[in-house]
């Protein structure tokens, strides 16, 4: 099996688009600029608590991410209540490792720094 495809993201943090330019010369990603929002209405108190934690703890999380926020939250809120088996933690684990909201995948994520105020010329 050939290894996954890398985004283009993470080809700049690991510098593999300068080792192989041409790799990713024609490639294209969308550019979702929608924040995550509002839960969906089908989620419940405890789901809807959960996908508030997503939100608040992973910020780079936007409008693509919702259909995953929602089985993460939902999975979540199982694991709270102390019903969730562990095929359903492994999917738990596998979503959490999607939404770069692991120790290792969270080092893929490049998000843009404001930019400081240079005063010293004005």
């Amino acid at each position: 099996m050939p290894n996954p495809r890398k985004s283009l993201a993470y080809a700049r943090l690991t510098g593999a688009i300068n080792k192989n330019p041409q790799r990713y010369r024609n490639r294209a990603e969308p550019l979702v600029t929608e924040p995550l929002g509002k839960p969906p209405k089908w989620l419940q108190a405890a789901e809807i608590d959960a996908w508030n934690d997503f939100a608040s703890r992973l910020p780079w999380l936007n409008k693509s991410h919702r259909c995953i926020t929602g089985i993460a939250s939902v999975l979540s809120a199982r694991m709270a209540r102390g019903t969730l088996g562990v095929p359903g933690m492994q999917l738990l684990r596998q979503c959490l490792g999607q939404m770069c909201a692991t120790p290792v995948s969270a080092a893929k994520v490049s998000m843009q720094q404001p930019e400081e105020v240079d005063d010293l010329l004005d």
